[in-house]
């Protein structure tokens, strides 16, 4: 920026009154009252008299000894200073994206900014050419005319930031809605819209699991209670039986109900209690007064019986059950 005859300091981006609109030119007012000029062609939209709009001060003597200002190298310098902020302070900017070049895109910032391919976030290349991209600048060479944006980098701050949020919210006993995000024989991870914890396969149903893919499905919607906090190390440790009431606590030592051969093996058979999700074992010795020394001998899966609760063990979650003695 320097001095100019006329007492202009050029390259100053000023704000000016518009005071009428010609073919060619428009003529706009100083704030020191000095009458100023932008030619016509440097405005791509409307403008009416009393609009309020931006001009960079040129050096260009006028017969008139008006002062001529340019709205294109006024966006420029704006779009410099502004993109230079927002590189020191991290804060993002919204822009057009204008066009796919070789690697990436050019976005508009007031200053031609290129998007790597690489810097997308969850975006089809061809389909964001047109829209409005937020960004932030990860790069800034005025010299080379350079500028580098990434909307990767963004989505993964915002999204730490999201994390950081539930993960404060968060403490053990309270429940909260997610979607199961995939299954594992350890378990299930689940999406808290924007952290994730995990069901382990111990926590997921009060019964015995076969499988976790055969309790919960990728997609399914959960309410699940939270167990552990680990803010420092980003886990969540969470439970969706705990939700509902343990069906053990409603048997009792002596019970006689009705139970459904699950799995029959060589010293007894695993039954299904009822309509709840616990298994008990009937050992061989239990199933029948007949003697034997194989339960594959006496019953088989899918039989009904009725049979007694002769020991309940809640926590190595064990129940003893007894065909004979129910008879």
């Amino acid at each position: 920026m320097h001095s100019a005859s006329g007492g202009v300091d050029v390259g100053r981006v000023i704000d000016v009154t518009v005071d009428s609109v010609g073919e060619r030119e428009v003529l706009v007012r100083l704030a020191d009252g000095r009458q100023g000029v932008i030619p016509r062609s440097e405005f791509t939209e409307s403008v009416a008299g009393g609009d309020r709009v931006r001009g960079a001060l040129l050096a260009r003597e006028d017969p008139k000894g008006r002062v001529w200002l340019s709205r294109i190298w006024a966006r420029q310098l704006d779009g410099w200073s502004q993109i230079e902020a927002a590189l020191n302070a991290k804060t993002p900017l919204v822009g057009t994206v204008k066009k796919a070049v070789k690697g990436g895109f050019v976005v508009d910032l007031g200053v031609r900014a290129f998007l790597p391919a690489s810097q997308l976030h969850d975006a089809d290349g061809d389909s964001i050419v047109g829209t409005e991209a937020r960004v932030l600048v990860i790069e800034v060479d005025r010299e080379k005319d350079r500028v580098v944006v990434s909307m990767r980098n963004l989505a993964r701050r915002e999204s730490r930031a999201q994390e950081q949020e539930i993960l404060r919210s968060l403490e053990p006993g309270k429940r909260v809605d997610g979607t199961i995000e995939s299954v594992a024989d350890y378990g299930a991870i689940v999406d808290l819209g924007g952290a994730r914890g995990l069901i382990p396969r111990g926590e997921l149903t009060w019964g015995r699991v076969v499988a976790v893919g055969e309790v919960v499905q990728p997609g399914e919607k959960v309410r699940v209670q939270v167990l552990d906090v680990n803010r420092s190390k980003r886990r969540i440790t969470l439970s969706l039986r705990q939700t509902s009431p343990d069906p053990m606590e409603e048997l009792a030592q002596g019970d006689i109900v009705p139970a459904t051969v699950t799995k029959v093996v060589e010293y007894g058979a695993f039954m299904r209690i009822g309509d709840t999700d616990l298994e008990g074992l009937a050992h061989v010795s239990e199933l029948s007064e007949m003697p034997s020394h194989d339960a594959r001998e006496l019953v088989i899966p899918g039989e009904d019986f009725q049979v007694r609760i002769i020991e309940i063990e809640p926590r190595k979650r064990r129940i003893a059950l007894s065909v004979k003695s129910a008879m």
